[in-house]
């Protein structure tokens, strides 16, 4: 039997505790490595609504450019 569905983890855990905490360690790690970086002089870029910022350790914020807002996508599935 020819099974054409392929298993996807992501749509299997989504939801569960498993990536619930996975969602927490990510989100720790990005906590961390700003840290780091700005201890040690480097600066951060990162989106704040639609800005493009880029933050120096000395506080100072540079605007580089600007993000389109969400584009809405519907998933389709073409089988032959």
């Amino acid at each position: 039997m020819n099974n054409s569905r392929k298993f996807n983890e992501d749509v299997q855990i989504i939801g569960t505790e498993k990536y619930e905490v996975f969602q927490q360690m990510c989100a720790e790690a990005g906590l961390f490595a700003i840290k780091e970086a700005k201890e040690k002089g480097l600066p951060v870029t990162y989106v704040d609504n639609e800005d493009i910022v880029k933050e120096y350790s000395d506080g100072k914020k540079e605007i580089l450019g600007k993000i389109k807002p969400d584009v809405k996508t519907t998933q389709r599935i073409y089988k032959i």
